[in-house]
């Protein structure tokens, strides 16, 4: 190639090379607008209240920016999908500390040490920073007190109150294999009472029980309708159906004893916003967020001690808590399960 032959070509080759130079910085320039428009995003699982899950997101949303998207699933629903090694969640919140407990011993958690945890106490949260607690919840009972007038009851303030034969049918629960609020129903009585009597008790329990619910939170709205008389919750739930309009409820605590629940937030070890999960559990542990849970739409007790608390949550005088220890309760999960499915309901 010759003469004008290469001058045209060596034309047409620069032309080409700038076209092609121009277009790449056209795309990288898109992508970079696309990622901005984007923005840093983050997944969030929550086993807590789900007018309050999307709340915590809201407000983070609103503070920062971020893309928050959130599931609300119970608490041992939560903890199969985190186990799973293709999970899409960021962080994990809500449902009882066990559950936390179990997650930690797998590996699934990286460690942060949110700002705030210093007024959480000691009990409320992993030593080594696995997971930490935002909220509290005590085990009681939400009754439905036209309910039980039609039966001729009172509302129960003994767990052998549960038990009562008038009561057939006009029960609920969670169940314990879904529910992180229904092993802790377990737990409560195998604290109460040692393993062999507790499975006896909730024999007795079961033939009372119209239908155990696949969420912790289901059992208080089951009350509310008007088709038992007694639901057996972390009175959280039951709070807030009262503050829905629901006035025949009521909120009463078994004062032989029983159960509480630290609610957690754990940051997934897979995570590839390890940032951005950091700054939410900040927020969830800040005046905001813990005010967040004990707001209107929602009333929970704050897993710190600094903070105002709704006193109908609060275990009152003369009751006490009848618990396993955390590691405990988390190392016999399985076991106590097990011994529910075989001698309770089979």
């Amino acid at each position: 190639m010759t003469g004008p032959y290469r001058t045209r070509w060596r034309a047409r080759l620069a032309r080409s090379a700038g076209a092609l130079v121009i277009s790449l910085v056209v795309a990288a320039s898109a992508v970079n607008v696309i990622a901005h428009a984007r923005g840093p995003r983050l997944s969030v699982l929550c086993s807590s209240i789900e007018d309050l899950c999307q709340e915590w997101g809201r407000a983070f949303r609103e503070r920062t920016g971020v893309n928050v998207t959130v599931a609300r699933r119970s608490a041992g629903e939560a903890l199969t999908l985190v186990s799973q090694h293709d999970n899409q969640f960021d962080v994990w919140m809500g449902g009882p500390a066990e559950m936390y407990v179990l997650g930690a011993g797998r590996g699934l958690f990286a460690a942060y040490v949110p700002a705030g945890a210093e007024h959480v106490p000691d009990d409320r949260k992993d030593p080594s920073g696995a997971w930490t607690g935002i909220y509290q919840g005590v085990l009681g009972f939400c009754s439905n007190t036209a309910v039980l007038a039609r039966a001729g009851l009172d509302a129960p303030t003994r767990w052998g109150d549960v038990l009562d034969p008038r009561l057939r049918g006009l029960v609920s629960a969670p169940n314990p294999n879904l529910s992180g609020t229904g092993y802790t129903m377990v737990e409560t009585q195998v604290a109460r009472l040692g393993t062999d009597a507790a499975m006896a008790w909730l024999r007795l329990l079961n033939r009372n029980i119209l239908q155990y619910t696949s969420s912790g939170l289901a059992p208080s709205g089951v009350a509310a309708r008007g088709e038992v008389a007694v639901a057996i919750a972390f009175t959280q739930h039951c709070a807030k159906q009262i503050d829905q309009g629901h006035d025949e409820l009521t909120i009463t605590y078994p004062d032989d004893g029983t159960g509480h629940e630290i609610g957690g937030i754990a940051i997934l070890a897979g995570t590839d916003q390890p940032e951005t999960a950091r700054r939410f559990e900040d927020f969830m542990l800040s005046d905001e967020g813990q005010s967040l849970g004990a707001g209107i739409a929602s009333s929970q007790l704050p897993a710190r001690d600094d903070l105002a608390r709704d006193e109908r949550l609060v275990l009152p005088p003369g009751s006490h808590l009848a618990e396993l220890p955390l590691d405990e309760a988390a190392a016999r999960q399985r076991e106590l399960l097990d011994r529910f499915n075989r001698q309770v309901l089979s």
